[in-house]
């Protein structure tokens, strides 16, 4: 079994408690990953109190803490940039860890910080958490209050000619189509499900869906119970409902995984890593093996392999 996991918290997550990678407390750890081919994103969450120097430092503790867990667990996992260390992490049995980031304030309203970015590896960069930044608009107030920023289209050309992807998860429904508009390449939602299933403002309408897939962008589902259900205890029909729409919706080749592991409550049945060996069987029974398959693999290593093709070197 592959998995190609869009998004997960556990970096800042584990640095904040002052764990490593490996331990028995958070949802992802390497200790407890199944026997599968695995490729994490990780990604280091920037929370919206934090502005320039702060956020700043903010970043780089966090980034310098990924590398030391990297260094510590070189036998078990590597930093993989390009879709060719990808390949050659999973064929040495260790995790494929892509480096992201969750929030555009980690460039402090600095266009050179997209520079440091890419010699940091990073890969996607999700343009803003709940609330505004420096810029666009976020969920977190009127959707259509807030689009982007002169900074903000600046930043999203300049993270495009780095070979960064840009990431919508979190982005207000204005700055959405705003950038729909003036984007020049595809762009993902890493860890976003549909509001025509789950009617929350962090979920992505029929129509944006629509849109990612026709600009040949990818959607990472996310397993965070609010997402799937608007209250009590999602089941596994709950969040195979969002997969049916979005199939139903023309999205066989744009539809991932993000599971959004250590940043949000699980379903009980999906509660940590260990628990994904289940997830895929039971995804095969309702789907079949090809596109559960997809859904855990090919999709995201596709979307990574032409972006790479569009002519931004590695």
């Amino acid at each position: 079994m592959y998995f190609f996991d869009l998004h997960c918290d556990t970096v800042t997550e584990a640095n904040q408690q002052g764990r490593g990678l490996a331990n028995a407390e958070l949802q992802l750890s390497i200790d407890r990953l199944p026997g599968a081919v695995w490729t994490q994103c990780f990604a280091i969450f920037m929370p919206d109190h934090l502005r320039g120097r702060a956020a700043v430092d903010y970043y780089e503790d966090n980034f310098h803490f990924f590398c030391r867990q990297l260094q510590k667990h070189a036998d078990r996992m590597a930093q993989a940039r390009t879709v060719r260390e990808i390949s050659a992490a999973n064929a040495a049995g260790r995790l494929a860890a892509v480096l992201t980031v969750e929030g555009g304030s980690a460039l402090a309203g600095e266009l050179s910080r997209v520079r440091r970015l890419r010699e940091c590896g990073v890969r996607m960069l999700t343009l803003t958490w709940n609330g505004a930044n420096e810029l666009a608009g976020g969920t977190a107030a009127d959707p259509m209050a807030q689009g982007f920023t002169p900074f903000g289209r600046k930043a999203v050309a300049a993270l495009e000619d780095a070979g960064i992807i840009v990431d919508v998860s979190h982005l207000s429904d204005k700055a959405f189509w705003e950038l729909s508009d003036f984007a020049r390449r595809p762009f993902v939602a890493s860890h976003s499900n549909l509001r025509s299933v789950c009617d929350h403002p962090r979920n992505l309408t029929d129509d944006q869906f629509r849109r990612i897939v026709e600009l040949g962008g990818l959607v990472g589902v996310n397993f965070y119970i609010r997402f799937l259900a608007p209250e009590g205890e999602p089941s596994f029909d709950g969040l195979a409902a969002h997969i049916e729409r979005m199939l139903l919706l023309g999205g066989e080749d744009a539809v991932a995984l993000g599971s959004d592991f250590d940043g949000a409550d699980m379903p009980l049945w999906l509660a940590s890593v260990g628990w994904i060996p289940q997830l895929y069987e039971r995804l095969c029974r309702r789907f079949g093996n090809g596109i559960t398959e997809k859904l855990f693999y090919r999709n995201a290593m596709r979307f990574f392999a032409r972006y790479e093709q569009m002519g931004i070197c590695w």
